[in-house]
């Protein structure tokens, strides 16, 4: 078991709608930084 948390993190896009739609990566980079500087114990990267 962990303590801590366990956070599902949201697929960030850039503008649009549909499956060609771009990731961004910039804005995935922030994402996860974020949550590493801030000590969650586990990232979710895949979900639905």
């Amino acid at each position: 078991m962990f303590t801590g948390s366990l956070v599902a993190v949201v697929t960030p896009m850039k503008s649009g709608v549909g499956p060609d739609t771009p990731l961004d990566m910039e804005g995935l980079d922030h994402l996860l930084e974020y949550h590493i500087e801030q000590k969650t114990y586990v990232i979710v990267a895949v979900g639905s």
